[in-house]
């Protein structure tokens, strides 16, 4: 659809900057808001807007051409009739990689070393060396998501010396970083050789709920499971069995298939599991946000010349559908 030469209006949520609003181009009326002083009437008068809008708002949304998220998440945004149907819904895929790849290195190694047992020594002022340690050096790392997210983290790890698997809907072409692809339905021949596990995916119908009493059954009993892709694709009740059970040796969550977890569960009280709220993947690291306004203000641009944007979530399928080099220049 051919855009009209008229101005368009934006509605911004995420907090750009000077800098980035002086980027923004002269095509565009700009408003600035945030989630909470957001209102019907900005909504109702936005031809674009970058951020997490309300969701219950969107229905006054009926100039919208480009809802351009600041989260990879979108499953809110995907339901029939939210969004107009010549409306494009965009994510932010690609900007936080960078910053869950670190997270996921330093917590694993934590439970590698057995750091998360020494902080609690260290506050009972107990002085005790713990049992053996392993190393990423020559372990098997498995990945359910071969996406930014996965890719960041299996270039940093495979330079540490694991050995990197992937698993992705479709196997046809290689990926960088990965030593094997497989799909979903191999992964519970897959399991028994990993060492660490870890989960980086959307939710979709397919995801929610794929790793579940079945899995964990499969894995070995000195691996490790990471979730910092989607809540629901983890169990969180046969994920506890499994590690009251002793069926794997740790995890750490940042993610939960019901949030905030709630204060009594039990999962708070395991020793061998490390729980975050949330974080891994946040604008608290500068350069994710940065990561993220290039690719709202190359769509921004891409949209006034009618051009293909970054990041297009199919909303049937749940998931991006363009991809593109996100550093390019």
């Amino acid at each position: 659809m051919k855009m009209s030469r008229d101005k368009l209006h934006l509605l911004e949520l995420s907090g750009f900057e000077r800098e980035q609003l002086a980027r923004i181009p002269d095509s565009y009326i700009v408003t600035c808001a945030d989630r909470t002083s957001v209102s019907a009437a900005m909504v109702k008068e936005a031809d674009v807007i970058i951020g997490r809008v309300p969701v219950e708002f969107l229905g006054y949304a009926r100039k919208l051409r480009l809802l351009q998220l600041d989260c990879a998440g979108s499953e809110q945004y995907t339901a029939d009739g939210l969004l107009a149907k010549d409306c494009q819904l965009c994510n932010a895929s690609g900007s936080f990689g960078l910053a869950i790849s670190e997270y996921l290195i330093c917590t694993i190694l934590m439970l590698m070393r057995n750091m998360n047992l020494y902080i609690r020594n260290q506050e009972q002022a107990y002085w005790h060396m713990e049992g053996p340690v392993q190393s990423i050096y020559g372990s098997t790392v498995l990945i359910a998501g071969t996406g930014d997210l996965g890719q960041e983290f299996a270039k940093r790890v495979k330079a540490m010396g694991a050995h990197t698997i992937g698993i992705r809907r479709r196997i046809q072409e290689s990926v960088p970083y990965f030593d094997e692809l497989h799909t979903m339905e191999e992964m519970c021949n897959l399991l028994p050789h990993a060492d660490v596990v870890v989960l980086a995916l959307p939710s979709t119908e397919r995801t929610r709920g794929c790793f579940g009493s079945e899995q964990l059954a499969c894995m070995k009993k000195t691996a490790i499971l990471a979730n910092v892709g989607r809540g629901d694709a983890l169990n969180t009740n046969e994920f506890l069995q499994a590690i009251q059970r002793k069926q794997l040796s740790g995890a750490v969550l940042d993610v939960c298939d019901c949030e905030p977890l709630a204060k009594e569960h039990p999962l708070w009280k395991q020793p061998n599991v490390i729980i975050t709220p949330h974080i891994s993947g946040t604008f608290q690291l500068k350069e994710s946000f940065y990561r993220f306004t290039e690719i709202a203000l190359y769509n921004l641009q891409a949209l006034l010349e009618n051009k293909a944007l970054k990041n297009v979530v199919d909303r049937k399928q749940g998931y991006r559908v363009h991809t593109v080099d996100y550093m390019e220049k």
